[in-house]
């Protein structure tokens, strides 16, 4: 039972959990999810139509393509052909298009090139990861654009916990 922050009132909020008996999302980020949902659910069924859900995401922060969410939702298990359950727009939420990774997942990725675990990446390194891997591949004018954010050591190397912190402040 958790209380939104909109309305005050206390709900009955199932969390949805994951293969391993993980809770996907906290309990905080849950409500969040669930007013989302509510402002977009059909007033009658109360399930969210599938045609409101690239809406209903976008809103909670994310931004997936029509395409993500199209095979995001053929993914899904339906009990109700045409509309979304919260548990399932919570999956939704959570994908690899959804939550940003991290801190702790960032430092860990980044520590795969970081061959001398000395905490820094060459600049060129960390341009060729921003446009070459990950989900947001950026443009290299939108890579010149971040790295101009960043302190750049004398020998031309960049702190990847800085890299994370913008990125978090995004």
């Amino acid at each position: 039972v958790v209380s939104t922050q909109s309305t005050g009132k206390r709900i009955n909020l199932r969390l949805p959990w994951d293969m391993n008996g993980e809770m996907l999302v906290h309990a905080e980020r849950a409500v969040e999810l669930f007013e989302v949902y509510q402002l977009f659910a059909d007033d009658e069924a109360q399930l969210l139509p599938q045609e409101r859900v690239l809406d209903a995401l976008r809103t909670t922060g994310l931004n997936p393509t029509e395409l993500d969410v199209d095979n995001g939702i053929l993914d899904l298990e339906k009990q109700y052909p045409g509309f979304v359950e919260f548990d399932n727009f919570v999956k939704l939420c959570v994908t690899e298009w959804g939550e940003l990774p991290s801190g702790e997942l960032l430092r860990e990725a980044f520590r795969v090139f970081d061959i001398s675990n000395s905490g820094r990446l060459p600049r060129e390194q960390v341009k060729r990861i921003l446009v070459g891997t990950g989900r947001e591949k950026l443009t290299d004018d939108e890579a010149e654009y971040v790295l101009k954010q960043l302190m750049i050591a004398e020998d031309g190397s960049i702190s990847y916990q800085e890299l994370i912190e913008l990125i978090n402040s995004i």
